[in-house]
């Protein structure tokens, strides 16, 4: 009965022991750099995820920025069609040539004949004016002394030509039925000619 009773004992103490010793075995924990690498992962996936949004606003940005530039640009000044009237080589025909001006202007069309070479660049507009006579779309047309020395120079043919080509493209610029030519507020006159009345088509 004692021998039984110290066995229980030891058996006991043993169990006791054990138990102590297990409770004493420290659990393992995680370390610093372990929980530390945990918390930067999500800190390190949320940057990422912030970064997108931007980078979709520089995207719109850009396209807003390209679709502002093509609404912004200025379109250039509207031209105005011509047909601009000149002799031929052989001074036997007129030839007509559709060209663009910046703005319905004698000075304009002055330019268009004199680039035509129908007639030369030193004849100058002193003025012009639009009105009705009789009924009919009527301009008169006021031109320096140039105008009536270069056609003077010419002989009838040359003539005929360079007035019937400055006539010619002034009525169909302005859609008028006659023009008077004058110079410095003087009847026209050529040498060969005088042109007190007024012009039509040639």
């Amino acid at each position: 009965m004692k021998k039984q009773m110290l066995i229980l004992i030891l058996a006991m103490m043993f169990c006791l022991t054990a138990c102590d010793q297990a409770s004493d075995t420290p659990t393992e924990e995680p370390t610093k750099q372990e929980i530390q690498e945990e918390q930067e992962e999500p800190i390190q996936k949320d940057k990422k995820d912030e970064k997108q949004p931007e980078d979709e606003n520089v995207d719109s940005d850009a396209l807003d920025e390209e679709e502002n530039n093509g609404e912004n640009t200025v379109p250039g000044p509207e031209l105005t069609k011509i047909t601009v009237y000149y002799g031929n080589d052989d001074a036997t025909a007129f030839n007509t040539q559709e060209v663009e001006i910046s703005s319905l202007t004698p000075e304009e069309l002055l330019a268009a004949l004199v680039s035509k070479e129908a007639i030369s660049e030193d004849v100058k507009v002193l003025s012009i004016n639009k009105s009705t006579i009789d009924g009919k779309d009527t301009v008169i047309l006021d031109l320096n002394s140039a105008f009536s020395a270069y056609v003077g120079n010419m002989g009838t043919t040359g003539e005929y030509y360079a007035i019937g080509s400055l006539c010619n493209t002034f009525l169909d610029a302005y859609y008028a039925d006659q023009i008077k030519i004058t110079v410095e507020g003087a009847t026209l006159e050529t040498g060969h000619t005088d042109y007190p009345g007024y012009l039509t088509k040639f």
